[in-house]
């Protein structure tokens, strides 16, 4: 770790509430390199210059889909029910040029200038809009160059979405070109007669795996709007065999250049509209602060959704510096999720690694389980070692590593030397546990509405449980909450986060008259001058004692239990104190159960009803409650457990992996009332 001779954080001379980064205190920075990049459909092409024929990305392609049956206990009595799981067979690496990819997007100009898509000598506002609706692939964001270079505006759709929200983000923004993989061709199919202004499909995949029947509806639909459906091959080679030099006007950094819709935690998604100079002006800030950190050697492993900032932020920023990026899939990551090949961890061998709370809190428990199967002499060993590397000096913390947690490390390729969590709040617990046993892990925190870039820890400023140093292209100030003591007077400073800073989209209803983006979340300014995030607006409530509960601050303690896979903890205003919501770890808490005496028959489905195992959840909770400095009316009532796990696909999380709380809330409505011994 560095020495650290100043603070993340300058407060201005002006206004001292107001502060900004130490690495530039008096100006905010708004271009990464200066006229070469103004708009986000400049950056393969300075790559390009920049960088030549040295490897960009890498990806894999599917070669085949392994469908093995195997026996799950029936949702809805006793006895099992046959259910297919698919596996994917991948191919090895396959490696791509900066120049390859620059030369891909030129052809792709063409080929929509050519098909009838796009008119050059139109005006960039007046150009249709179109849509992502596919998982992340080094050809998602080869189209989102694609479209950013032609001034389209780009809106983005999780693939997880129905029918409904698809039709919703297709038909809100007025899209008349989707973009999509294989898999989500069968939706498309389903919508695509209600979505009236949608006239031409570009899908990527196999034909040989695809449905027919799915081309055959979707063209006969949009060849009556006067467009096409065609594969993405076929579009590159049209535009390989009639190059277009004259796309018109180019955009400016003041049009759009993306509708990103959010995850929806609360509600409906709300499109959040981008320019160019937003996203341009993070990219600038995360140059400044992480430009000579990165390594050229270094290799992202992509797997979160391009459709979230975070991924996008990190891709961006990662092309710019000339760092390479590894396209794998949450699906293929692990050994255990593919078929007769090996998982992107190994396949890759990453060295960084974005993610996000949920992710990470798996990880952790899972490891915690294989710890618990090994015996218990191993996990006495493994625990010492834990704490033995926290507080040995080197060369003895260097020895644990290789005799203790090598095989912890290869797992993940061997090769990792730093993790980034964003997303949401990331417990201390979690964060310890993974820097110790795996990789250094650090935070970061960005919205949506400030292109992913507002703090990041730097190898200068990473303290555990600290999201970083203010980053150079945003200024921050804490805003006094009074109603739950929130206070800049408190030692040390507290607030709701406002941020300003020209990284900042269009969207003005949370805006302040001069210009503050008011967050919703908690700071804390720390003493080094980093900013830690410590509770969430939405997320206090008023108890009906009068006394306010921070949800996400008690959650992140509660959740540090291994016996607990995903946690919601309630509070409706009649309620005096929280109960849990709780799908458990199956493994973990089966071993608890058994280590205690604690008949563990069945699995979630029964245990929900079982009092003996609530009761056994209430006290492990509580115990981690004390452990973490929780007391009063922070100390849980009750645990309601829940047989079916919490997915984006269920509605329980969000496609960001984040609680979806109001439809968490309504769908155990009766159960919340009756823990409270009320009438739903």
């Amino acid at each position: 770790m560095f020495w650290k001779s100043k603070t993340a954080s300058i407060p201005l001379e002006s206004d001292p509430s107001i502060r900004r980064s130490y690495l530039s205190p008096n100006e905010l920075v708004t271009r990464p390199a200066g006229d070469y990049i103004t708009v986000v459909g400049d950056f393969f092409s300075y790559s390009a210059k920049n960088y030549g024929n040295d490897i960009a990305a890498y990806y894999r392609d599917v070669i085949d889909i392994v469908e093995e049956t195997k026996m799950v206990p029936k949702s809805d009595g006793p006895g099992e029910d046959k259910k297919v799981w698919k596996y994917f067979t991948l191919s090895q690496p396959k490696p791509v040029t900066y120049n390859e990819l620059d030369s891909t997007v030129t052809a792709l100009t063409s080929a929509l200038i050519k098909i009838g898509f796009t008119d050059p000598s139109s005006p960039i506002a007046s150009r249709p809009r179109v849509s992502i609706y596919a998982d992340t692939s080094l050809n998602w964001q080869i189209m989102s160059q694609t479209f950013a270079r032609l001034g389209h505006v780009l809106t983005t759709a999780y693939t997880t979405l129905g029918e409904e929200g698809l039709l919703t983000s297709l038909d809100e923004p007025e899209v008349e070109l989707v973009y999509c993989g294989e898999g989500q061709l069968e939706l498309i199919s389903k919508v695509i007669g209600k979505a009236q202004r949608v006239k031409w499909i570009i899908y990527d995949g196999d034909s040989k795996r695809i449905d027919q029947a799915f081309i055959q509806t979707i063209s006969k639909i949009v060849e009556g709007r006067g467009g096409r459906i065609l594969p993405l091959k076929e579009l590159k080679q049209i535009g390989m065999d009639k190059p277009v030099t004259d796309l018109g006007p180019k955009p400016t950094e003041n049009d759009l250049f993306c509708i990103m819709y959010t995850s929806g935690s609360t509600g409906t998604p709300k499109g959040v509209l981008l320019t160019h100079k937003n996203v341009i002006s993070s990219i600038a800030g995360s140059n400044v602060m992480w430009g000579k950190h990165f390594r050229r050697s270094d290799l992202l492993l992509a797997y979160l959704p391009l459709t979230h900032i975070l991924e996008q932020f990190l891709e961006f920023t990662l092309y710019f510096l000339g760092v390479p990026i590894a396209y794998g899939g949450i699906k293929t990551l692990l050994n255990d999720n593919v078929r007769n090949c090996d998982g992107d961890f190994i396949a890759y061998k990453p060295t960084l690694l974005p993610g996000v709370p949920a992710i990470y809190e798996m990880i952790r428990k899972g490891m915690v389980k294989k710890i618990h199967d090994a015996g218990s002499v191993v996990g006495t060993i493994f625990n010492i070692a834990i704490a033995g590397k926290q507080n040995l000096p080197w060369p003895f913390s260097t020895a644990i590593d290789k005799v203790l947690f090598a095989k912890v490390k290869a797992a993940t390729g061997g090769r990792l030397r730093v993790a980034i969590s964003g997303g949401g709040v990331l417990s201390l617990d979690t964060q310890k546990f993974l820097s110790t046993v795996l990789v250094e892990l650090i935070q970061g925190y960005g919205l949506t509405e400030t292109c992913g870039m507002a703090t990041i820890c730097t190898p200068q400023f990473s303290t555990m449980g600290s999201v970083g140093v203010i980053g150079p292209s945003c200024e921050v100030k804490l805003q006094d909450y009074p109603e739950a003591g929130y206070l800049s007077t408190n030692k040390p400073p507290r607030g709701e986060i406002y941020l300003r800073g020209p990284n900042e989209a269009l969207t003005k209803e949370t805006f302040t008259s001069d210009g503050w983006y008011k967050t919703g979340d908690i700071g804390q300014w720390n003493e080094d001058g980093s900013l830690s995030i410590i509770d969430r607006v939405k997320n206090l409530v008023k108890l009906s004692n009068g006394e306010y509960l921070a949800l996400e601050k008690v959650e992140s303690i509660y959740k540090h239990s291994n016996s607990v896979m995903m946690l919601c903890i309630v509070a409706p205003p009649y309620a005096d104190r929280p109960i849990a919501l709780v799908y458990p770890h199956e493994g973990n808490l089966r071993n608890r159960l058994k280590a205690n005496g604690i008949v563990d028959d069945g699995g979630p489905k029964e245990w929900v009803s079982n009092l003996e195992i609530v009761s056994y959840l209430i006290g492990e909770l509580r115990d981690e409650a004390k452990k973490g400095g929780l007391k009063g009316t922070e100390l849980i009532k009750d645990v309601i457990l829940t047989e079916e796990e919490w997915s984006p696909e269920n509605g329980m999380l969000t496609p960001a992996m984040k609680l979806a709380r109001k439809n968490i809330s309504e769908k155990y409505e009766k159960e919340i009332a009756k823990a409270y011994g009320r009438n739903a």
